[in-house]
């Protein structure tokens, strides 16, 4: 969540003939970085990466799901349609997901409304895969109206079922183990759907299981079990039923619902329900082969207790989400804490990042060597003199090889940097930030009742980053990092009419 809109969107690559609330530009050879031109001036910057294995487009978040004013008629204003529907230039003038063809996993990188807003829309079909950090799943569930910051702009919590909760440094493999596919297995199916069993001869037969009569569920037009479900009919109580019989084998977690019930049932896609839903006993998930999506989550507390980041190793890629971005050419855009994020858990959180990257980048040098030994061995590259000149035979020289680099992108204003120079920055910026060397230049009362303070150097030369959060969680990082008088509240000198120090 930020504060501050992103300006100079001249910069990015529009739609060709096709209005659209989003921008989008390649940043590797199988993602794209989109920025929504939201409503709440968020401009949050949302990934899609084309899997070159796997029929799947993994998105690290999903925006606002609200265009701005200038957008609000445009023809792609909600994320789904704009991959599924809207050319793109760097990508040959085709949607990014023609048709829907690949499903989705959505990467939470957090809860906060403008990465989670756009989550229902792809809840269509029933195949989408939503990641989240465990570490932060009861902060999701106990209060996600609220930690999520949906009450403070009067949007309707949004109601999604997170599939995967991630452990720390988990590589993802595809398909996904969920909690309820064993114990779903070992209940009956629903009396009258269609599903395969034994007959007593031992044949295997496609039908209604005997013993139970059909229903309007099973054969009835999407029309009739929509209608059914809604009048309450005897279909839908068998439903109902048959929904309490399972009730202990779907995971806990359900996000609060703000819609009523017809809502959600003319939301929902009754076609595809009918067409690939079957109640027949799953086989258990552990016998599906496994690919490796070659994606590792890392649990990053600090903004949100449920921040992650996740690095693609093929394209040693790291995502961040809001722990950390540079501000804007023109606007200053802070990094932002709310009151349930913590500066020292931040901290370690950013350590442990930034000798994961330096980690990757030791490897990354130690292949390149390898290839540089080895081209210097069979002299398949390089630079050949014959001597003619001279007389002298010149031994071949191999071409220079340069290790390849982590680059990090961010979920607001920074993307596609190198790695390490960018937390070297933050590192160095939040050391000077903790010690007192750096002012406060404004303080004001959010809407939560407590004393925010902004943190930003001044100057020709200053880090071009900053930090907003509340008074109390920097006295506490202080305290614990041994900088008890760091001055906080402390205007820059020379500018004692800026700022507003309350309190």
């Amino acid at each position: 969540m930020t504060m501050a809109p992103l300006t100079g969107v001249d910069s990015w690559v529009k739609p060709a003939n096709h209005t659209s609330s989003f921008s989008t530009e390649r940043i590797n050879a199988t993602t794209f970085v989109i920025r929504e031109d939201d409503a709440f001036k968020e401009h949050p910057l949302i990934y899609a990466k084309l899997h070159p294995k796997v029929p799947v487009i993994v998105l690290s978040d999903t925006g606002s799901d609200e265009p701005s004013e200038e957008h609000k008629n445009d023809k792609y204003i909600h994320l789904r349609a704009h991959l599924e529907h809207c050319p793109i230039p760097d990508n040959s003038n085709q949607p990014l997901n023609p048709r829907g063809k690949l499903k989705y996993i959505i990467i939470c990188t957090h809860c906060h409304y403008d990465h989670t807003l756009g989550i229902p829309q792809f809840l269509r079909g029933g195949t989408t895969e939503i990641v989240a950090s465990a570490a932060g799943r009861d902060f999701i569930e106990s209060d996600l109206e609220d930690n999520g910051e949906f009450k403070n702009i009067g949007r309707p919590t949004p109601y999604y079922q997170v599939t995967k909760w991630a452990q720390a440094f988990e590589r993802l493999q595809y398909p996904f183990e969920h909690d309820w596919d064993a114990k779903r297995a070992s209940l009956p199916p629903l009396a009258g759907t269609p599903m395969s069993y034994r007959s007593g001869k031992g044949r295997l037969v496609q039908g209604v299981l005997p013993g139970h009569k059909s229903s309007n569920l099973a054969h009835g037009s999407p029309l009739r079990l929509r209608q059914a479900a809604m009048q309450k009919s005897p279909v839908a109580s068998s439903f109902s039923q048959h929904q309490q019989l399972h009730q202990s084998a779907k995971p806990s977690h359900l996000v609060p619902l703000q819609q009523d019930r017809v809502q959600i049932l003319d939301n929902f896609d009754f076609d595809a329900f009918l067409n690939t839903t079957t109640h027949s006993h799953p086989l258990s998930i552990s016998t599906t082969k496994k690919i490796d999506l070659g994606i590792t989550i890392i649990q990053t507390p600090g903004h949100t207790p449920d921040e992650l980041a996740w690095y693609d190793h093929d394209e040693m890629h790291l995502y961040v989400g809001d722990s950390f971005y540079r501000e804007g050419d023109e606007d200053e855009m802070p990094i932002i804490f709310p009151r349930a994020g913590s500066l020292i858990e931040w901290v370690f959180a950013m350590q442990k990042l930034a000798i994961f990257v330096r980690g990757e980048n030791a490897r990354a040098a130690v292949v390149a060597a390898a290839v540089q030994e080895r081209n210097g061995e069979d002299g398949s590259e390089g630079n050949v003199d014959d001597g003619e000149e001279d007389g002298w035979v010149h031994v071949p020289t191999p071409t220079p090889i340069s290790p390849r680099r982590v680059k990090i992108s961010c979920a607001h204003q920074t993307f596609s940097v190198d790695g390490a120079a960018i937390l070297s920055e933050l590192e160095s910026f939040s050391f000077r930030v903790f010690k007192g060397d750096v002012p406060v230049v404004d303080s004001q009362k959010w809407h939560d009742g407590e004393v925010y303070d902004t943190w930003r150097e001044k100057g020709k030369d200053r880090t071009p980053m900053s930090i907003f959060a509340p008074r109390r969680l920097m006295v506490d990082a202080r305290k614990f990092f041994g900088h008890p008088e760091g001055g906080e509240g402390r205007k820059s000198k020379g500018d004692e009419g800026e700022g507003r120090l309350v309190g």
